[in-house]
């Protein structure tokens, strides 16, 4: 065994490494116990395994010359029960949550056992109200009500059998209609059994559900079975070559074996006439000598391959933990290439092209917004200017005399023109409100599409703070104190202009003033219109570029923001990649130290 304290130094350096998980040693961890509790029991487990109706339990009270286990066409076994050596009977039956107990039970030391009855009474199990030892016994080990809340049970009995050091294991059936049981099998043969004995019953052997079982879980330990056929007594002599013939076919064809070992019994014919309720007939005699020339022969083959047995179910053991530990050595490789995969699948390339076409889209929508902002700003001047023609017009050929006329030139028209002035500011800023949509509707498009480029990245495991870009404050426009300045200048100007004609005012009939009157001033009307579009239109742009400065300079952040974080991705990778590289030559002397082992095992 020093070979595999080599190993388990081995494994042991391994995974005490730091960059190991912690999570991988504590899976790692029970494999391990159970390799050095395997190491240090000297035993050798015997799983008998069998279909539903078999006669396992049959064949296994034979071995222990003893009625022990609960025997029935409609019973099958339903917890793995171990039978070991011990001087008295004894059992000792460990149940899951919410009862997680251990019961002992022997002829000397019950539980809660009725001194007059000798009977055992469980509170907490309503099945056994009261049961002496071997009732007991029947319930925990085939009644599926309570083995479904059974961990383990173990038997210790004074049978020769086991007095070698063997340990039998007895399983549940493994085509019962409870799946369970056949997973309970395949988990005793697979991680616990040495060795296996077969039940092929003669009255039905080798079915094809159970080819199938011991081609799938048990086919790598065909080597290590012994295939006993039972019920031979219910087969008359004649028979008996065809049937053994036939059976070694189909495991040569099934399985791939060749010349099987063939051990032939009636283990219901031992039992019979261990308890004499049952005359054996004079000519099925012959099983009771050929059972205990059986029993012979499998304690000679056992103890002959004992070592080898055990040391290869220790081998099996270290074969699941070196591929478990070969499996996470590889995960970590695996882990850093799936990473840089997705690194380079999400994050964004060319970084500068994608901020020169944010940037570009940035014009566009801006430009977008002041064309169509500058259509309606003049459309809204222009409709100002009519209305305030057809009302100065009206005032100016409406004067009934030099006076009214006077009073027109020298007062009406200033109050039309201040009358408009509101009314012409709230519709521009109107129209500018559309420009200071635009702007947000721009500014929450940017902020969509680097956030859902965060989004990527956060899914990738970076570090991202998407608030810090977009923090600006709201984009506002504000284009009221413009017009009104050019309200303001354009007024008083007209103002001055209107002035001027009252030196030249009253010569001439009435009505020819008038007109010319109106010839003069019509011109200023235009000029005065067209200066607070040319003012406004100027205020916009202005607008528009402060607009595009601020929205530029936002995505200039997100940009630099982003960058920052893959930066600090791709540093990561890169320390990781380090660590990897490093750890490399390392984790390959491993795999390679892990193959060498396996291959030794």
């Amino acid at each position: 065994m020093a070979g595999y304290n080599d190993h388990l130094q081995f494994v042991a350096k391994v995974i005490g490494r730091s960059d190991i998980p912690e999570s991988v040693r504590i899976e790692l961890h029970p494999l391990i116990e159970r390799i050095q509790q395997r190491q240090s029991d000297p035993n050798l487990y015997l799983a008998v395994i069998g279909e539903f109706s078999s006669g396992k339990s049959t064949f296994i009270n034979a071995l222990l010359r003893d009625d022990l286990l609960k025997t029935s066409a409609l019973v099958t076994t339903a917890a793995a029960t171990r039978l070991r050596y011990g001087r008295n009977l004894q059992m000792v039956v460990r149940f899951k949550a919410p009862q997680p107990r251990i019961i002992k039970v022997n002829r000397y030391n019950k539980v809660k056992v009725n001194r007059q009855t000798g009977k055992v009474t469980v509170a907490w199990l309503p099945w056994c109200p009261g049961l002496k030892i071997r009732q007991f016994i029947h319930v925990v080990t085939s009644d599926d009500e309570v083995a479904k809340n059974v961990f383990n049970v173990t038997i210790a009995h004074p049978a020769q059998f086991i007095a070698n050091g063997i340990v039998i294991i007895d399983t549940p059936g493994t085509n019962a209609t409870n799946p369970k049981h056949a997973a309970i099998t395949r988990d005793v043969v697979e991680n616990e059994a040495d060795a296996a004995i077969i039940i092929v019953p003669a009255t039905m052997p080798l079915t094809q559900t159970f080819t199938d079982f011991l081609a799938g879980p048990v086919r790598s330990y065909l080597h290590r079975c012994i295939f006993v056929v039972t019920r031979m007594d219910q087969i008359r002599p004649r028979e008996h070559n065809r049937l053994l013939e036939n059976v070694r076919v189909r495991l040569a064809e099934s399985l791939r074996i060749d010349h099987p070992k063939l051990h032939l019994c009636s283990a219901q014919v031992v039992m019979d006439n261990l308890s004499g309720d049952v005359q054996v007939e004079k000519g099925l005699r012959i099983w009771i000598d050929e059972f205990a020339q059986m029993e012979s022969e499998i304690i000679s083959r056992l103890r002959y391959e004992r070592s080898e047995s055990i040391k290869e179910s220790i081998g099996r053991l270290f074969n699941q933990l070196f591929d478990q530990l070969d499996s996470h050595l590889r995960s970590q490789w695996n882990q850093y290439h799936a990473r840089q995969a997705a690194i380079q699948r999400e994050i964004i390339q060319d970084l500068n092209s994608f901020a020169d076409q944010q940037h570009r889209e940035c014009r566009r929508r801006i430009e977008d917004a002041v064309s169509r902002t500058g259509y309606k700003i003049d459309d809204c001047i222009n409709s100002h200017r009519d209305r305030t023609i057809s009302t100065i017009r009206n005032a100016i050929f409406g004067a009934s005399d030099w006076d009214d006329l006077k009073w027109v030139l020298g007062s009406r028209v200033e109050t039309i023109l201040k009358d408009d002035q509101q009314s012409l500011r709230a519709d521009v800023q109107r129209d500018c409100n559309k420009l200071s949509q635009a702007a947000e509707e721009a500014g929450r498009y940017f902020d969509q599409k680097f956030s859902e480029a965060y989004r990527r990245l956060q899914a990738l495991g970076g570090r991202v703070e998407t608030n810090s870009a977009s923090a600006s404050s709201s984009i506002q426009l504000n284009t009221y104190s413009v017009v009104y300045s050019a309200q303001e200048l354009n007024s008083k100007n007209f103002g001055n202009s209107v002035k001027g004609f009252f030196s030249h005012l009253f010569r001439g009939l009435l009505n020819e003033r008038k007109q010319k009157l109106w010839d003069e001033i019509r011109p200023n009307i235009y000029t005065y219109f067209d200066t607070i579009k040319k003012q406004a239109q100027q205020a916009v742009q202005t607008d528009a570029q402060n607009v595009t400065v601020a929205l530029n300079r936002r995505i200039d952040a997100y940009i630099t923001q982003y960058k920052t974080v893959v930066d600090a991705m791709l540093n990561e990778q890169k320390v990781e990649l380090q660590r990897l590289t490093k750890l490399q030559e390392s984790i390959q002397t491993d795999l390679s130290e892990i193959e060498r082992r396996r291959n030794y095992l």
